[in-house]
């Protein structure tokens, strides 16, 4: 049997590859969030502080959403899910704001 050598800088370059892949798939993908979903990828941004925080956010799995990303649910239809959530991030007065905001839409 032949003895493969694991080289760590190959492992890090390759960790580097998929790192770079899954940032540009993330960014890829709140960029169309902000295309089709406008509204929510604002109230989003505005909740969490800044946008590199919210992109990671919709991809992350959450508790919340039964182990799912925000993504998956808005893709099985449950929009209102991922605003109710946005809506507990916030403050009172903002989570007011997010509920007039999400009926006007």
């Amino acid at each position: 049997m032949r003895k493969v050598t694991l080289k760590f800088q190959d492992v890090a370059a390759e960790l580097a590859q998929i790192n770079a892949l899954r940032n540009d798939v993330m960014e890829r993908a709140f960029g169309l969030l902000e295309q089709r979903h406008a509204t929510l990828a604002t109230m989003l941004v505005q909740s969490l502080g800044d946008r590199q925080r919210a992109v990671r956010w919709m991809c992350r799995n959450q508790h919340a959403f039964g182990g799912r990303s925000a993504y998956e649910l808005i893709a099985d239809g449950e929009e209102d899910t991922v605003w109710d959530e946005i809506a507990l991030m916030s403050d009172g007065p903002a989570a007011a704001r997010l509920n007039s905001v999400r009926m006007a839409y």
